[in-house]
């Protein structure tokens, strides 16, 4: 068991094994250091494994929110207008199932009277 990385044996990685051929290498994670590859695992203890899990959450975390920050900084303002628009749309479109389901109600209402007329003047 790796620390969660999507290379090595199973994981398609050809370099160190996966599909596909190659060599099954004892290699580095390149995110955590931490040995992967070719019985690799079993020197690691699971304690290494928590923490190897830990730190790939970590460092995807910051890329996400530097990621965030830079495209807030290029185009926050533009994205601001579209968000309006689609929250705009949005009550557009429940105030207009609102009214068909109004519409709808009074159709059957209706439908229910014409019928029940009808029921009446056959008895």
């Amino acid at each position: 068991m790796g620390c969660g990385m999507e290379h090595g044996p199973g994981y398609g990685c050809h370099e160190h094994g996966g599909f596909g051929g190659g060599k099954k290498t004892h290699h580095t994670c390149p995110t955590c250091g931490m040995p992967h590859g070719a019985k690799a695992e079993f020197g690691a203890t699971e304690a290494d494994l928590g923490s190897c899990k830990l730190v790939k959450k970590a460092v995807k975390k910051l890329l996400m929110e530097k990621t965030k920050a830079k495209i807030d900084a290029r185009w926050g303002d533009k994205l601001d207008a579209v968000a309006q628009e689609l929250v705009d749309m949005a009550e557009e479109k429940m105030k207009l199932k609102k009214e068909m389901w109004k519409h709808k109600k009074g159709m059957k209402e209706r439908m229910h009277e014409i019928l029940a007329e009808e029921m009446e003047e056959e008895d």
